[in-house]
């Protein structure tokens, strides 16, 4: 790892299923700002829009901005370095944690190497959704844990709630941490990172690291071909609960473009793909622990499939 000459600083986005990460990142993105290397879980996290995307070679986009935005992959460690040893160096990392992870986890890598500063550590809540899943027996621990060492709260979606269901949600969180800083954001309405920001007050000397893969289970459906958008609502309606969050790309019968699937907690849609060259079908899927295998959601996704789709 090249040493570098300053300290660079580094911001970790976290926030469970759902929440808005994705088009808070994205937003990122676009906005510019300092040269910034924006590291994700994977590509098909972030729908980069086209007109910013210079090039790419599977594992990393370099855009037309001067920033980049690269696939974590299988080491964290190994992306970190090479971003580290840049021909150019950046002036500002991003990482988006995993939506059932903790984001505090990746913070303290900021903390141990002596060429990154930790900014900030933000959190994103569904203003719709984040009481209940406070209160969640299934999935509540693993939210709560999120907000132990966060610096802020961007309560996204407020847009979509009354009054009284934007006071609840902000009374959820502040019940975790009264302190807790909490702004209020919709999809237009995203704040930047252009202010600085206090260097996180908490110490490294957090307890260890939860076992996610005994709370969660996660699921990958791939087919050629395309589904049948008629047939689409009745393959959703028919997925368990215990299937949380379903996204991914796909392709619909007689219909050019590609399209984005996103699904939470049975709440699903379609918007148009902003990579023409997406072919087949491609998503993946967090659950619960009692999440049923995968034959058994391939067999109800299966029947959205358009006539001669490959199974």
């Amino acid at each position: 790892m090249r040493k570098a000459t300053a300290t660079i600083p580094v911001t970790v986005i976290g926030g469970f299923l759902g929440a808005g990460k994705t088009t808070f990142v994205n937003h990122l993105l676009a906005t510019g700002g300092p040269r910034t290397a924006v590291l994700v879980n994977d590509f098909g996290e972030i729908n980069v829009d086209a007109t910013l995307i210079k090039g790419h070679d599977g594992t990393t986009m370099t855009l037309t901005n001067g920033c980049i935005c690269c696939s974590i992959g299988t080491s964290f460690i190994e992306t970190m370095c090479e971003v580290l040893d840049a021909e150019v160096p950046f002036e500002r990392i991003v990482i988006e944690a995993s939506g059932v992870g903790d984001p505090w986890k990746i913070a303290e890598i900021a903390l141990i190497e002596p060429t990154l500063r930790l900014d900030r550590v933000i959190v994103l809540a569904d203003a719709s959704r984040i009481a209940a899943l406070i209160d969640d027996a299934r999935v509540g621990a693993t939210v709560r844990s999120q907000f132990e060492r966060c610096d802020v709260v961007l309560l996204s979606k407020t847009d979509l709630v009354d009054a009284a269901a934007l006071g609840a949600a902000s009374a959820a969180v502040l019940g975790l941490r009264p302190s807790l800083r909490i702004v209020a954001t919709t999809r237009n309405s995203l704040p930047t990172l252009d202010a600085p920001a206090k260097a996180s007050t908490f110490r490294a000397d957090s307890p260890a690291a939860s076992d996610h893969s005994a709370t969660f289970r996660s699921f990958a459906y791939r087919r050629d071909g395309a589904f049948d958008r008629g047939r689409i609502a009745g393959a959703v309606a028919a997925l368990p609960p215990e299937l949380l969050r379903l996204k991914g790309s796909c392709r619909l019968d007689g219909e050019d473009a590609p399209q984005v699937f996103q699904m939470v907690e049975g709440v699903w849609s379609l918007s148009p793909a902003d990579q023409p060259d997406t072919a087949g079908i491609v998503l993946v899927g967090v659950g619960t622990a009692d999440l049923p295998e995968p034959a058994v959601l391939d067999a109800i996704l299966d029947r959205a499939l358009a006539a001669g789709a490959a199974a």
